[in-house]
């Protein structure tokens, strides 16, 4: 893949001169395709749901209102994630069992993050949080505070847990990686499923590489 086709959305004024400014960096058109929508809020997130789920895009990514909570709309939520560079921070819910909420994080690490037997903690340890590979966090309100605190208001807010991929970023500085990071998940994607779909052309040359070194 060249390009990420990515639906952005905003929801003010601030979210348009967010987007206006950040691709006054040329290097952005070489790295995604974007779709912008003329309407704002929640109606431009239902554009950009539809232009998905029709196959014109592969990712969205929503700029919130300024003073709204930094993770993504009700209607595009699986399990919410934060990113900050290596900190990973997901958030449990009542809604599913912990025992499959748990699997979800774990087979999101290994699909989109390309990470394998991850190790996940219950709450963030801001002095030593590159031991481990995420966070799924039981008390929301404490983690997003640890979260904002750690991060600076940096870092981009992720959804996972369904085919969707949905980027939000906390700051005008978190824009690019909220591109980027969209980007990767959708390389570590295709990487992961085409590993699975043909599993036998792998085998086979594992099989083959095994002999050469009997010989």
């Amino acid at each position: 893949m060249d390009t990420l086709k990515i639906g952005i959305t905003h929801a003010d004024q601030r979210g348009a001169d967010t987007i206006a400014e950040a691709f006054e960096d040329i290097l952005l058109d070489e790295i995604c395709t974007k779709t912008l929508y003329e309407s704002e809020g929640e109606a431009a997130v239902e554009e950009a749901l539809n232009d998905w789920e029709q196959g014109n895009t592969d990712a969205i990514l929503v700029i919130p209102a300024e003073g709204e909570e930094k993770l993504n709309p009700a209607c595009l939520r699986g399990l919410d994630m934060m990113i900050w560079g290596d900190l990973r921070m997901a958030f449990a819910n009542e809604e599913e069992e912990p025992e499959e909420q748990m699997e979800m994080l774990r087979l999101a690490l290994a699909r989109d993050f390309d990470i394998h037997h991850p190790r996940i903690v219950p709450e963030l340890d801001a002095e030593n949080y590159k031991t481990y590979d995420a966070v799924l966090a039981t008390d929301r309100e404490q983690g997003l505070k640890d979260f904002m605190q750690l991060s600076q208001g940096n870092g981009v807010a992720y959804t996972t847990g369904r085919e969707l991929i949905c980027t939000s970023p906390f700051s005008k500085e978190s824009f690019h990686e909220s591109i980027y990071l969209a980007k990767d998940i959708f390389i570590n994607r295709e990487r992961y499923d085409s590993a699975r779909t043909n599993p036998l052309p792998k085998l086979f040359v594992e099989r083959r590489e095994d002999n050469r070194k009997k010989q």
